[in-house]
């Protein structure tokens, strides 16, 4: 495509990835871009410095994350003003959007509740991985488990589903009653879970998810911040409960007559569609702009002055995940939908036993 090619060079092959790849992706979300070669060492700051010194990318916008477990550099085009996540020779990405892919034709209704979900975590600051978030693939995954997990589906009556009652059940599931603290989920031929306390390598992180294609490897280990995940889960579910259930007083406002039910938790606001009907707008006339990959420097110049960084924008994201709780604390709850603490210090006996039916 265009933009891949403002990265290719001689002996260098670049694909995408992620939801780009399986169309699971928002109009702000990032494109993966996977580049192999032949290195020893990725080389992260030499793609640094050679995309802003070809004006690729926005020096206020890079980020290298040369310490995460997949080492990327996350940046914004200059031209087309779309955000970027770059990783070298990640085989597993690849796998990965094909995995989904295949999920995606055996579940019809998985794209939209994922989608739906994706627009939730996002809006509160709770999507990225490298400050402690959720993921688009693990929560994918969850979503899956979930549906696996469905007596309906094992009927083979889930594609008639209400997508509304799935995504309510998506929340009271891992809000309320999915038990963080034992259970591990496995998607991996038909989906199950598991004890994950019987796995030393598992049992550190709040959220565990099995990768299909290395057991024993939990993928979901850098979601730390997955407890402000559940909770929004949880506050999530007892809205909606409280708005599709009649008020026993009938002038009680559950939600603004403005907004659809689910528009109280999940909006799009003006900014994200005037940026997609931007993009929509312009991207012929952008891509039409863009140079050849040729003519591209590949002189080895000093490395630009980096911007001070100051207060780190792990800091900031974490001091907005904890307003974010206390926001979530302050919204009416019914206390009919808490599950007790007994409850939830054990592995539940009807996950376990519906998921061995």
């Amino acid at each position: 495509g265009a933009i891949t090619a403002r990265f290719i060079s001689s002996g260098i092959n670049a694909e995408y990835g992620g939801s780009f790849k399986t169309g699971l992706y928002l109009p702000t979300s990032d494109i993966d871009i996977v580049i192999f070669g032949e290195w020893t060492v990725p080389p992260l700051r030499t793609l640094e410095r050679r995309l802003i010194d070809n004006n690729i990318a926005d020096p206020a916008t890079m980020k290298v994350l040369d310490k995460a477990s997949v080492p990327i550099i996350k940046l914004t085009d200059t031209l087309t003003k779309i955000k970027l996540d770059i990783s070298f020779n990640t085989n597993n990405c690849l796998k990965s959007a094909e995995k989904i892919s295949e999920l995606l034709k055996q579940y019809p209704c998985l794209d939209k509740l994922v989608l739906v979900l994706k627009q939730f975590l996002l809006q509160r600051g709770l999507n990225e991985v490298f400050v402690g978030g959720l993921g688009s693939y693990c929560l994918t995954l969850m979503v899956v488990a979930k549906l696996q997990s469905c007596p309906r589906h094992r009927r083979g009556r889930l594609e008639d589903e209400n997508l509304g009652v799935l995504l309510i059940e998506f929340f009271e599931f891992y809000g309320v009653r999915f038990n963080y603290n034992n259970t591990g989920i496995r998607i991996h031929d038909g989906g199950s879970f598991f004890n994950k306390n019987d796995n030393a390598e598992m049992k550190g992180s709040m959220l565990c998810i099995e990768d299909p294609f290395s057991p024993g490897n939990d993928i979901a280990r850098a979601s730390y911040c997955m407890y402000i995940v559940k909770e929004a889960f949880k506050i999530a579910y007892m809205w909606l409960k409280r708005a599709v259930i009649a008020p026993s007083k009938p002038n009680e406002q559950v939600f603004p007559l403005t907004d659809s039910i689910l528009g109280t938790l999940v909006k799009v606001d003006r900014g994200i569609v005037e940026y997609r009907n931007w993009i929509k707008n312009n991207w012929v006339y952008l891509a039409n702009r863009l140079p050849h990959p040729e003519s591209y420097t590949h002189t080895t110049q000093h490395l630009p002055t980096r911007p001070a960084k100051g207060k780190s924008r792990k800091a900031e994201v974490w001091q907005s995940l904890k307003r974010n709780e206390e926001e979530l604390s302050d919204t009416p709850t019914d206390q009919s939908a808490g599950a007790s603490s007994d409850e939830s210090d054990r592995l539940t006996d009807d996950i376990s036993s519906d998921a061995s039916t």
